[in-house]
């Protein structure tokens, strides 16, 4: 498996487009695949470890001395799993990934970044941190909007998973500006599927400012029909907040109250379109 993963690093550098992309998608496909072996591992080793712990903590007597050895020895066994795992992964990390990501070929660095999303959302032990985001981040400046969107799309997965909201607070405080700026993608569908990013943001951390909500409720009269459901659906979520939960029996209230909070917002845009 090292000389295959050699090979490939080798043909990655090639400067024969054919060869780099071929070897970059298995090169990625095996990474994501290692990826996932060493999340299982890494759950085990976690759970091998509670039970060696709670062996432990029982009195002398009812230590059983041979289960302990067993789980002691699986324990480490599991350990020296997740090193060789952690060798292979940086090596086709630094020796493809880091190469390959900003390659001359969009289409390289679009499987590269789609790779990426998957490893963060994975194993998000090993690379949902500051030193591996960073990398998704500044992709989002890529020249070509394939590469954008397909960030914006394995964003979309992370901010979905509450569990993570921690894990991201300071890409979010990074790149927030950078996510907000993308509703005006030149490319219709990158900024589409940015609306649908800082709608998730919104739902789930809820770390936008009224100010930058703002920037995204013109988008509702933008002549795309998708960006304008994107923005519509975004409103919508911002204006249900605004109400609170909808209480039993109160239906027509609600409904009453929403509608009113929408009017006000048309008659504010068509002011402010007219003062402009």
């Amino acid at each position: 498996f090292s000389s295959l993963l050699a090979f490939l690093t080798g043909l990655a550098d090639s400067q024969v487009r054919s060869f780099r992309h071929t070897s970059t998608l298995i090169a990625m496909h095996l990474m994501s695949a290692i990826v996932e072996v060493a999340a299982v591992v890494y759950t085990q080793g976690e759970m091998t470890q509670r039970r060696c712990q709670l062996e432990k903590n029982k009195g002398v007597k009812q230590i059983a001395t041979e289960k302990l050895e067993e789980l002691q020895n699986s324990y480490n066994e599991l350990l020296e799993h997740q090193e060789e795992l952690r060798s292979l992964m940086n090596g086709i990390f630094k020796g493809v990934f880091v190469h390959r990501y900003r390659d001359r070929v969009p289409e390289i660095r679009v499987i590269c970044m789609k790779e990426m999303g998957v490893w963060l959302r994975e194993n998000p032990t090993s690379f949902l941190n500051d030193g591996h985001l960073k990398y998704m981040g500044w992709m989002l400046n890529d020249k070509q909007a394939s590469v954008r969107l397909q960030c914006v799309l394995a964003l979309q997965k992370l901010y979905a998973e509450r569990s993570f909201i921690s894990r991201l607070e300071l890409f979010t405080s990074r790149f927030k500006e950078r996510m907000l700026n993308m509703v005006m993608d030149k490319d219709p569908d990158v900024a589409v599927e940015a609306v649908k990013l800082l709608l998730v943001i919104k739902q789930v951390e809820d770390c936008l400012t009224e100010d930058e909500c703002s920037s995204v409720y013109p988008l509702v009269f933008a002549a795309h029909r998708g960006l304008a459901s994107a923005a519509g659906e975004f409103l919508y979520h911002v204006l249900c907040t605004e109400l609170g939960p909808l209480s039993e029996g109160e239906h027509e209230k609600h409904s009453a109250a929403f509608l009113n909070l929408l009017t006000c917002f048309f008659i504010q845009s068509k002011v402010i379109s007219a003062l402009l």
